[in-house]
């Protein structure tokens, strides 16, 4: 199957094809259900780290869950750490918005892709675990890694 051409931006296949359901996702039965007990006891931790290869589905689980949570597309913030050339400063970023309500839902999500990817900045870990500990209860922060070991240990435990 060909991608989607849109104009002159085609549209990559997973992307026109990504689930919208956790029932969708298939070959993480066992995230999908934890994730779907925390969400029916309304006990979603304000911080969740999805750890797995390339492809498996972290980012699309984390969009998932945007949904389940009553997230809006303007609380949503994606950032991908292995894209941004200042990881200290993209933090400090999310540090000065956080404590915003949210603009078009029930919360606020950051969805920060390739953590593994703050350990090249130094202090950048130690900058989100701040922000992590201090979590008000309308925001959520999901990250995600290919490299749980790049992460520091209190990162992980959170």
């Amino acid at each position: 199957m060909m991608p989607k051409d849109n104009g002159n931006q085609i549209t990559e296949l997973y992307r026109v094809h990504r689930p919208s359901t956790f029932k969708e996702m298939v070959g993480q039965a066992n995230a999908i259900r934890i994730l779907v007990s925390k969400l029916q006891t309304n006990s979603v931790p304000r911080t969740l780290l999805f750890i797995g290869p390339s492809g498996t589905g972290k980012t699309t689980a984390a969009r998932v869950l945007k949904t389940k949570l009553g997230c809006g597309d303007s609380d949503w913030n994606e950032m991908d750490f292995a894209a941004i050339d200042k990881p200290l400063e993209a933090i400090r970023s999310v540090k000065s918005r956080v404590g915003l309500a949210p603009i078009s839902g029930k919360c606020r999500i950051w969805c920060c892709e390739e953590g593994q990817s703050l350990s090249r900045a130094k202090f950048a870990q130690q900058a989100l675990l701040k922000i992590l500990e201090d979590t008000q209860a309308h925001v959520y922060f999901i990250l995600t890694t290919t490299d749980p070991s790049k992460l520091i240990a209190a990162i992980k435990t959170r």
